[in-house]
């Protein structure tokens, strides 16, 4: 596997990650605290609309000297994480994406993934990452097992853009 920074016109390979799952169980917040419901989701991959937004943010991410890195194998990307350049609070950064193939799951690829970038985030003064997941059970409990707890209270700013998702605080 070899991991390296993305250039700005490698963005668009977002697309040739296999984002399929499915889904039976989100999280939602309730009293503060994480309580899962069954609904059921068949993601079978990107929709158009929505990768179009996800790599015009990278492109945004990219050109404010965040941070991009990609998983290959074989020349080909299965995993890519993503790391805004500011500082929140002065000790905070932003891990804004994290994305591995299907057939890459629960391989190790995503900690990989979270370690390097939480290494360049260590570097630029940062002591936690922020994460903004996506209420889906895998994604969360794995978060979760990498040690993030319940962002309490969440940024407010970060919360107004994803409301439903998940605010976490990872340290590093």
């Amino acid at each position: 596997m070899e991991f390296r920074w993305l250039s700005r016109k490698e963005l668009s390979l977002l697309k040739e990650i296999d984002r399929k799952e499915l889904v039976d169980e989100v999280y939602y917040i309730r009293n503060h605290e994480l309580r899962l419901v069954k609904e059921y989701y068949d993601i079978d991959g990107w929709l158009e609309s929505e990768l179009a937004l996800y790599t015009q943010r990278l492109e945004s991410i990219f050109d404010r000297d965040g941070i991009i890195i990609g998983a290959f194998e074989k020349d080909h990307i299965v995993g890519l994480v993503s790391l805004e350049s500011y500082l929140i609070n002065g000790r905070t950064m932003k891990l804004d994406m994290l994305y591995v193939s299907h057939d890459y799951r629960h391989k190790g690829l995503g900690r990989s993934l979270v370690d390097i970038i939480s290494q360049e985030a260590n570097e630029l003064g940062a002591k936690e990452l922020y994460i903004s997941a996506t209420p889906v059970r895998n994604t969360v409990d794995f978060y979760l097992r990498l040690g993030a707890e319940l962002a309490n209270p969440p940024d407010i700013y970060l919360f107004e853009l994803e409301p439903l998702d998940i605010h976490l605080i990872l340290p590093i």
